[in-house]
């Protein structure tokens, strides 16, 4: 190809970026469980989008790095999130964004310490999710952070600081094990919530393959990508949203 040609392509390759990037696309965030969507160019939904990752990666990193397997990742990971995000004061919003915004702000709801916890889990290498089990026809809920073992999914509480062991507190009391009763309740924060308190939900846990546990992982580009090719192809969103 003659070095005009290349030239075209070029000038024509930029101007294709240029519009691409600057294309209009949204982004959402929630105040006081009220989702509102805000316009933005594309190319800073990327910078920002690549800024959290990033930071996520580090923050990761500079917790774990002493650490050499993975037992020991998610307990250091776990007892961080515990005593480092602060429990929502009164008077301010409750926000629902981004994961890495949990860090910043450094205060949060139940959600958002299992949010920042399985999210950091995935970031070690280590699938992790969270989901909300209701009791008492949806008018009570709580939260639980599963974190993938060898052979089954063990339970967390950052938000309580406290995790589900076996009844020999040998090893964290999987999901089989809590449907066998054979579990019970250690707490790191010496605050003694009872087995009593997590019962009417731990008997309600789900069949774990028809758990979407997605927002942890996609996070990364990777995944986010595959997740977005997802959504696109099965028509709930556009490509670039």
């Amino acid at each position: 190809m003659k070095k005009k040609n290349w030239f075209i392509l070029a000038i024509a390759i930029t101007l294709l970026s240029s519009i691409i990037m600057n294309k209009t696309v949204t982004t959402s965030i929630g105040i006081d469980y009220k989702v509102s969507k805000l316009d933005l160019p594309l190319y800073l939904k990327l910078i920002n989008f690549y800024d959290r990752h990033l930071n996520l990666k580090w923050l990761e990193n500079r917790i774990t790095k002493k650490e050499i397997t993975n037992k020991d990742k998610v307990l250091k990971l776990f007892k961080w999130t515990y005593h480092t995000i602060n429990r929502q004061p009164k008077g301010l919003p409750v926000m629902d964004g981004h994961v890495w915004n949990v860090y910043i702000r450094r205060y949060g709801v139940s959600d958002n310490f299992h949010d920042l916890f399985s999210t950091l889990c995935n970031y070690a290498g280590i699938e992790s999710f969270f989901e909300t089990i209701y009791i008492k026809n949806n008018t009570e809920k709580m939260n639980f952070s599963y974190v993938r073992t060898d052979s089954s999914w063990a339970i967390f509480d950052p938000f309580n600081g406290a995790y589900i062991q076996t009844l020999s507190g040998d090893n964290w009391a999987t999901t089989e094990d809590i449907k066998a009763n054979n579990w019970k309740v250690k707490s790191i924060s010496g605050s003694n919530i009872s087995k009593e308190a997590y019962l009417p939900y731990l008997t309600k846990l789900q069949n774990q393959n028809s758990i979407k546990h997605t927002r942890g992982r996609i996070q990364s580009p990777i995944n986010r990508f595959i997740y977005q090719i997802k959504k696109w192809i099965s028509g709930e969103q556009t490509l670039l949203e």
